[in-house]
């Protein structure tokens, strides 16, 4: 049995911080986010329920610091490629893109609960936190996006990015649905009607992408 300790140094508690957030994306991977508690987290790392409020505020601040965590690791893929150099089109883009998100299962699973979950139940604090490390990541990755699209226009970007979220996050949960739609999907001959993440983020990406390369060239 895990000893309840708590962590007293700094250090200590960011170590322990950190030993909660692992813990929290495992449990992501095998069990489903209404599902999850505090009380299995804590338990987990040796605490008690009220001593992880101690570290995080709520489920929602929690995961948003996994959903956090996770985005930045994306964001340090996509960046590292990018100042390679060299120019993509839609479809090569799109493809790394999707490559690299599907490499992130956690995200995957986050990002559909990101604006109508994690960010409720938080402070005003943590949001004003959270939004800010958003835009410093923009800040970063922006520039070498519009540098590696031709076409893409200044601030195009961005608004890259953001419908690259939208899309994530409507097409995952339609690519994973519930054991009953998936028997009857299964079995009753309605295969077609089942979305495979992997060509549709692909294709609606490349589409995306050559949209708002071309509305730059109809604008200039």
């Amino acid at each position: 049995m895990v000893s309840q300790t708590r962590a007293r140094s700094s250090e200590a508690k960011a170590a322990r911080r950190e030993q909660i957030l692992d813990e929290a994306r495992r449990l992501l991977l095998t069990t489903r986010y209404p599902e999850l508690t505090l009380s299995d987290i804590a338990a987990r790392v040796g605490l008690t329920k009220p001593a992880l409020f101690a570290y995080f505020s709520s489920k929602e601040s929690l995961f948003l610091s996994v959903y956090e965590a996770r985005l930045g690791t994306w964001f340090s893929a996509l960046e590292k490629h990018l100042r390679l150099g060299g120019t993509h089109s839609a479809r090569t883009l799109a493809a790394l893109i999707t490559a690299m998100t599907l490499e992130q299962p956690e995200l995957l699973r986050l990002l559909p609960l990101l604006s109508g979950l994690l960010e409720y139940n938080i402070t005003a604090e943590r949001a004003l936190e959270h939004k800010r490390w958003v835009a410093q990541q923009l800040g970063t990755i922006t520039p070498l996006l519009e540098a590696a699209l031709p076409g893409l226009p200044p601030g195009g970007g961005a608004r890259l990015l953001t419908y690259t979220q939208a899309l994530i996050a409507g097409l995952y949960p339609m690519s994973e649905p519930a054991p009953a739609v998936r028997q009857a999907l299964e079995c009753g001959g309605l295969g077609d009607l089942h979305l495979h993440l992997k060509a549709a983020l692909q294709d609606s990406l490349e589409g995306l992408y050559l949209g708002l390369s071309a509305r730059s060239g109809e604008l200039g």
